[in-house]
């Protein structure tokens, strides 16, 4: 995972030379990466289960440059009472480390999206580790106190 030390003297890394440093990560959590690997047409993603909470990585590259993308979507939004959860959602915000809470259609999601330059492994291996531990703790408690359901369950 070291092959981001000196890059900068060496040129920019490519875009698959990050995506193994995301599977080694997830091999040194206990993740198959190639189980976890999707079909992508413009980059690299995995997918795994971290207890209830399904995690997402991507590795892409956009006109404005390569990017890291970790996303948890964790909850379906409740038919009702969303300002008290919406209030709440923020409220999480200010407290999560290098990870936020956001909606997208009618799902809560756990997320980072971080540019490739200047990421080193270890950075790396803590956006996922982080947005994989909010996930898993977010997502029951939220369902718990404001209804709705658990992301991927009918």
């Amino acid at each position: 995972m070291a092959f981001l030390r000196g890059s900068r003297q060496q040129g920019a890394p490519r875009i698959d030379q990050y995506a193994q440093t995301v599977e080694a990560i997830l091999a040194n959590i206990g993740i198959d990466p190639a189980a976890a690997r999707m079909a992508m047409s413009d980059g690299f993603g995995w997918s795994f289960q971290r207890g209830s909470a399904m995690i997402e990585i991507y590795v892409t590259q956009k006109d404005t440059g390569g990017y890291l993308q970790v996303l948890s979507p964790i909850a379906h939004l409740p038919m009702t009472g969303l300002l008290p959860l919406y209030r709440r959602l923020l409220e999480l915000n200010l407290q999560m480390t290098e990870a936020a809470l956001g909606v997208y259609t009618d799902i809560v999601f756990v997320f980072v999206e971080r540019p490739l330059d200047g990421l080193d492994a270890g950075e790396a291996d803590q956006i996922i580790n982080n947005v994989a531990a909010y996930a898993d703790e977010l997502d029951d408690k939220l369902v718990s106190e404001f209804g709705g359901r658990l992301y991927g369950r009918i």
